[in-house]
């Protein structure tokens, strides 16, 4: 089973730049690849339910305990379809995966600043497939 998600660019508020950033090396090991430190915000169109059953064996919990950090984070595998089919991850502590906002907005972390190398603005369409394959614990 795949899911596609399409969610429109949006700007954040720079809070992901400094947590990725401070906790850089430990994030780079739990998911296996260089993290770029920022994450880029996507708009869709319904809600997204981080604890929906169809992803609960694909979830990768991140503990503050591992990492040093405050907050547990959630972590799970995508590509971005329409970026190169770049692997990622979409990111998020826990406490706002239970009581975001916004519920419709996701973040996505991977090894670059996307809005730089794929040349990226504010109300771009970005294409995200997350597969039945579980994520292995790291």
């Amino acid at each position: 089973m795949h899911e596609l998600l399409i969610g429109r660019l949006q700007s954040g508020k720079n809070d992901a730049s400094h947590w990725l950033s401070k906790f850089n090396e430990a994030y780079s090991r739990k998911v296996g690849m260089s993290i770029f430190p920022g994450s880029l915000n996507l708009a869709l169109d319904h809600p997204f339910d981080w604890f929906a059953p169809r992803y609960q064996e694909r979830l990768l919990w991140f503990r503050r305990e591992e990492y040093g950090g405050e907050r547990d984070i959630l972590l799970l595998a995508c590509k971005l379809v329409s970026l190169d089919a770049r692997a990622a991850f979409l990111w998020t502590p826990t406490t706002a995966a239970c009581d975001r906002p916004d519920p419709c907005v996701i973040e996505i972390i991977t090894d670059v600043g996307l809005r730089r190398t794929y040349g990226l603005t504010d109300g771009d369409i970005v294409q995200v497939k997350i597969t039945s394959m579980a994520v292995a614990p790291g």
